[in-house]
């Protein structure tokens, strides 16, 4: 009896965190938009937009290591915003690249580019670290070598700094298909969907790598093993007291991966940082606000330990079949699933065609396996702060 209730706990919890967590969150968020219009009706809430001039300082950091071929394209895209030039200044550093990358940095010709080449591979977080010290603009961009920044983006991601209660702010990474490109392409779009709702009820998670923005004196230097830089600073803002907000028309792009073994790698090293983030941050959970709490738990937490819930579902239905056939018929569905995601999986990997269905049943299976290796591989400290390259 105890095992059977805790098969149908482990599942449950999956469909929650998938299925459920989705529908209770667009509850909510429908709630506090109605209750937001009521105080605007009521007139305890002001809209009127604020004085956005001056514009504040902004300093866009860049770490990069082997991106020579897009790391000057980057550069003049940074420089080509729609931003006044005296208030813009790049700080871009190569970590011990082995490619051209320190050269081409070094040989950019504008004032606005500071250029560092740091002889050693130390990590990104490590040259974060290092860049940051120099900076005197008010605001602290963190994008990628490998992004495009749309020209209106900065203007529209700086713009809710008018307000003196937030923090941080989170643009929008617009995927852009690849070749063969995979599923990430659906499931950012379902996440991007979370990430929206979230924000209505004041409950954002971390920023996305390709385009967020803090205040200055909300900077706090990075331990040189950080993985996930872009979730750390970003949820160090609501653990603070500060709002972390959502601008989703302050745009990003970059190419989508082209398939799912092209992604793997980039997921287990994502998925021991989330680990690493749940260990060594409580405060995330202790500190921040009921809303974020609820959906830390229902979005990050439960998605993390989600293989780790299939797992003891399947051992469970396996060993309930000992004595009963239907437990038994579904512990066998259950190992018929995974070995077809994983057949699908390997034709993916080859380019096949394929319905789309079948190739999101395996990214989910495929994304699972990887916090699965990713929960054992920081379990047992077999992973570091340094770079590793993938194709996205």
């Amino acid at each position: 009896m105890l095992t059977a209730a805790l098969v149908i706990v482990c599942f449950a919890l999956v469909l929650y965190s998938y299925l459920f967590y989705p529908i209770v969150l667009s509850i909510w968020a429908s709630l506090a938009r109605m209750s937001a219009d009521l105080r605007y009706v009521a007139g305890k809430e002001d809209r009127r937009a604020r004085a956005t001039n001056p514009l504040p300082s902004v300093a866009i950091l860049i770490a990069a290591r082997d991106e020579e071929g897009c790391i000057r394209d980057r550069l003049v895209n940074l420089l080509s915003l729609d931003y006044p030039a005296d208030r813009l200044h790049v700080y871009v550093g190569s970590d011990g690249s082995s490619d051209g990358t320190a050269d081409i940095i070094a040989a950019f010709d504008d004032d606005r580019v500071t250029a560092v080449a740091f002889p050693i591979n130390r990590g990104k977080a490590s040259v974060l670290n290092d860049l940051a010290e120099r900076v005197t603009a008010d605001v602290v961009v963190f994008s990628d070598a490998n992004t495009l920044f749309r020209p209106d983006a900065l203007l529209r991601l700086v713009a809710p700094f008018t307000d003196p209660g937030v923090g941080g702010v989170c643009g929008e990474l617009r995927l852009k298909k690849s070749a063969g490109a995979n599923e990430d392409g659906a499931y950012w779009r379902y996440e991007q969907f979370l990430k929206f709702q979230e924000a209505r009820i004041g409950a954002l998670l971390g920023a996305n790598g390709a385009i967020y923005a803090i205040r200055r004196d909300a900077w706090q230097p990075l331990a040189v093993d950080t993985i996930c830089d872009d979730f750390t600073i970003a949820m160090r803002i609501p653990a603070t007291g500060r709002r972390l907000v959502y601008q989703p028309d302050a745009i990003a792009e970059e190419l989508s991966p082209p398939n799912i073994r092209d992604e793997y790698r980039r997921r287990v090293r994502i998925g021991i940082g989330n680990f690493q983030c749940l260990w060594r941050y409580p405060e995330y959970v202790a500190s921040t606000s009921l809303a974020t709490c609820f959906a830390y738990v229902s979005h990050k937490v439960l998605r993390w330990i989600t293989p780790h819930l299939l797992l003891v579902g399947l051992i469970g239905s396996a060993l309930l079949g000992l004595e009963s056939a239907g437990w038994r018929a579904f512990a066998l569905l259950q190992c018929a699933g995974y070995l077809a995601a994983g057949l699908v999986c390997a034709l993916e990997s080859r380019s096949a065609k394929l319905p789309s269905v079948f190739r999101l049943a395996a990214f989910f299976v495929a994304l699972n396996w990887a916090f699965l290796v990713a929960s054992f591989r920081y379990a047992t400290g077999r992973y570091s702060g340094g770079w590793q390259r993938t194709s996205r």
